[in-house]
């Protein structure tokens, strides 16, 4: 199995975890937390150092998995995904077995794919990127980079979503609607319309 580090530590971590250890792809070698957590394990897991150590955390042929949650904003997310790029650290793409992903689709290493997510056919998911718990992504839907798509959100055919935008959970958008950048979507909230980018939408 691959060997693969996880950042962040916090309840998406937990998640995360569940879904690593039901693949059998990757070997969870340990953990990176926050500068001000002292703890020694996590889940069982190693604490190999903080995000002010992260170089030392990673050996050749090491993946790494963001395991930050994203809700305002993917400034942190991005931030940790740029300074793994420039280190040229590989970054995993993790797909649960129970989700169902077209082979017709592509999903951006870094992104995770979660429990019982359907992706259909024709869409593209950029990197780092969080597909969450029973979201269903339908055919021709293309969702840009550094995206949190939440827990139970419909999106439907020919759908765009820019880069860095948050669809809250229980959210459902209208076939063919085109999601401007740096959207932040409520939770419940169904989208009959275009939106442009930087927009809040409460």
């Amino acid at each position: 199995m691959k060997s693969l580090v996880l950042i962040g530590n916090g309840g998406h971590c937990k998640s995360c975890i569940d879904i690593i250890e039901s693949t059998n792809e990757y070997r969870i070698k340990g953990i990176i937390v926050h500068p001000d957590d002292s703890s020694k394990t996590f889940m069982n897991y190693k604490v190999l150092g903080n995000d002010n150590d992260m170089g030392r955390c990673f050996i050749k042929n090491d993946f790494a998995l963001i395991c930050i949650g994203q809700i305002k904003s993917a400034e942190k997310r991005i931030n940790i995904f740029d300074l793994l790029n420039k280190n040229k650290i590989l970054m995993a793409t993790i797909r649960s077995k129970y989700s169902i992903v077209s082979r017709y689709s592509n999903v951006g290493h870094g992104s995770i794919v979660m429990h019982n997510v359907i992706i259909n056919s024709a869409s593209e998911i950029g990197y780092n990127c969080i597909l969450n718990t029973n979201s269903l992504i339908e055919h021709d839907v293309t969702v840009g980079n550094h995206c949190h798509i939440s827990t139970g959100v419909i999106i439907n055919g020919g759908v765009n979503i820019g880069d860095c935008s948050f669809i809250g959970s229980g959210c459902i958008i209208k076939e063919g609607v085109r999601i401007g950048k740096r959207v932040v979507i409520s939770a419940g909230k169904t989208v009959m319309e275009d939106i442009p980018s930087d927009v809040i939408l409460k």
